[in-house]
């Protein structure tokens, strides 16, 4: 940009593909959030007393959980 060098002695012309590179990271860091939600939602439903727990749901949650190793 303009010719000046950054800190790091190169073209400002890098910015692009730094926000790039930052931009995959925070949808990387997104989707990890989502897949530890999920995964919190799965021990939440086994740690309530058997008759707490909602079966149904429980089967759901570990299925959807599975289905995305599988």
């Amino acid at each position: 940009m303009f010719g000046r060098r950054n800190r790091h002695g190169s073209e400002g012309g890098d910015l692009e593909q730094r926000v790039a590179a930052l931009e995959e990271a925070v949808q990387e860091n997104r989707a990890l959030n989502v897949r530890l939600a999920e995964l919190t939602d799965v021990v939440s439903e086994l740690l309530l007393p058997v008759a707490a727990r909602d079966e149904e749901r429980l089967e759901e949650l570990l299925g959807k959980y599975r289905g995305d190793f599988s």
